[in-house]
Parts: structure tokens; sequence; C-alpha cells
């Protein structure tokens, strides 16, 4: 199965929901269904086609399968976060992410040796991790995801994924309590065309290094928009994704600034 294929067409359809959707939990909804049609499509391929051999069951478990299984427990704990998410509440909020983060910090100090392998790039144990030959019989009350489908779960690609999307809430809710934090001081502004429109000008002036001499990062320069705009823009790489897929006008807004400015300059000299 063509990993990097597979991974690109997937985020690049969550990258288009999430632009095209004003509402955070409307977006993880959709995101949620997609995540899940595409994984029983690949365990019916899974469940029909063998691998050729080792090495490709490890590359599926630990990278193809990861795509829509990491995407879906992060939009799942991101919808939960949502749901239960105090309004303008500041207090409310830090209280809320106070407890969820330490759920995940415990979470994460429960599996620091495998997190250590996975992130050192290690593969000495991934036939034990990562093929469904190495699962041993399990005796408890509550069976892991590996004995309830064995024929599509190992005994640590759930792990790795749970891991993957515990990272990502963690770094979403610390954006969202920023935000909150902005967004008290509030703008008569507001950000009327769409969150694609606001990805492009927030990267041309990434890359282009006009601001703070070109150390500001792109997140800083996102938040900056947002506060002034009262705008959400989400996750700016997502929707960078959709913008490079693109087989034509990748720069279509900023063309259009471009030819718009251009238009008005030429009247102001008739």
């Amino acid at each position: 199965m063509k990993r990097t294929l597979h991974k690109s067409e997937l985020e690049i359809r969550i990258a288009e929901i999430e632009s095209s959707t004003s509402s955070t939990i409307d977006a993880a909804k959709e995101i949620i269904a997609l995540c899940r049609t595409r994984l029983w499509e690949l365990r019916d391929k899974v469940t029909v086609q063998a691998f050729l051999d080792e090495r490709e069951e490890i590359e599926f478990f630990k990278y193809t399968k990861q795509i829509p299984m990491v995407n879906l427990i992060y939009y799942t704990e991101l919808l939960d976060f949502e749901l239960n998410c105090p309004a303008k509440d500041l207090q409310a909020l830090r209280k809320l992410v106070k407890a969820k983060s330490k759920k995940w910090n415990a979470f994460f100090r429960m599996h620091t040796d495998f997190i250590k392998y996975m992130k050192l790039k290690l593969n000495h144990f991934d036939a034990q991790f990562f093929t469904r030959k190495y699962v041993v019989d399990y005796f408890g009350k509550y069976k892991p995801s590996y004995m309830l489908d064995p024929q599509f779960n190992t005994s640590h690609d759930r792990l790795w994924a749970r891991i993957q999307a515990g990272q990502l809430a963690m770094i979403y809710m610390r954006d969202r309590v920023e935000s909150t934090i902005n967004s008290n001081e509030t703008s008569d502004l507001y950000w009327t065309s769409s969150k694609v429109s606001l990805t492009e000008l927030v990267y041309a002036l990434y890359v282009s290094r006009a601001i703070n001499h070109g150390e500001a990062e792109i997140k800083q320069i996102a938040r900056a928009f947002e506060h002034m705009f009262n705008f959400r823009l989400g996750d700016c790489y997502r929707t960078y994704i959709e913008i490079c897929a693109r087989k034509k006008d990748r720069a279509k807004f900023l063309d259009e600034l471009s030819y718009r400015l251009s238009q008005h300059i030429e009247k102001s000299d008739a």
C-alpha cells in the first residue's frame, strides 16, 4: 500500500473540511466519520489481500494505518474538548485544560520507553510491535484492541496512534487557551473572506520574511491575524496542504489582491 499517497489524500481532504466548515465541532464530526470510513476500507484490504512479507506488514501498521487512526483519535478528543469547553470563561477553560493535560501526561509517562523508541526511529522491535504474529494471549477482564480484532491490530499500533493524537491534543488545548486570552482584548475588525485566503496571506508574510526580520514563526503570525480579525484559523499547516494540492492558481487570493491593487492604482493615475 502506498503510504505517501494515502497520507497526502487524507490530509488534503481533512484540510478541505476544516477550511470550508466554520464550526470546529461540525468539522470534527465530519472528519471522524471520514477517518472511520478510511479505516474500514483499509481493514477490508488487509482481510482480502495478504501482505507480501513481514516488512510490508510493519510498514502498514507503523505508518499507513496510523494516518486515519491518529486523526480519528485526535478529532474525537478535540470534539470532546470543544463540547465541554466553556465559552469565554478563561478560568474554567484553564481548569479543563489542566485536568486533560494531567491525564495525557500520566499516559505519556506510562509509555516513556516506547515513546523514546519511536522518537529515536529505532526498528529492532518493529516485528514485535507492528506485526500480528507476535501478539500474545491476554486473559484480563478488558480485552485490548488486538484481541477484539486480531486481523487488523497489533500490540502497539493503536498505542502509537494514541500517543501521537495526545501530543496533538495538548498543542490544540494550549493554543485554545492563548486564543481565548487574546479574544478578551476585542477588535472591531472581522475577516470575512475564507480560511484558505487568510492562510495564503500568513504564509506569504512568513516566506517573505517581512515580520520580525524573518524570525516570526507561522503560528505567531497566524495568532496575530486571529486576534486582529476575530477569526479562528485552526491548523494552518493542514490548510496549507490543501493550497499546495491545487493544480492551478495556488496563490489565488494573493493574485487577486495584486490585481485589485494594480487596478486601483491605474484608476488613481487616470
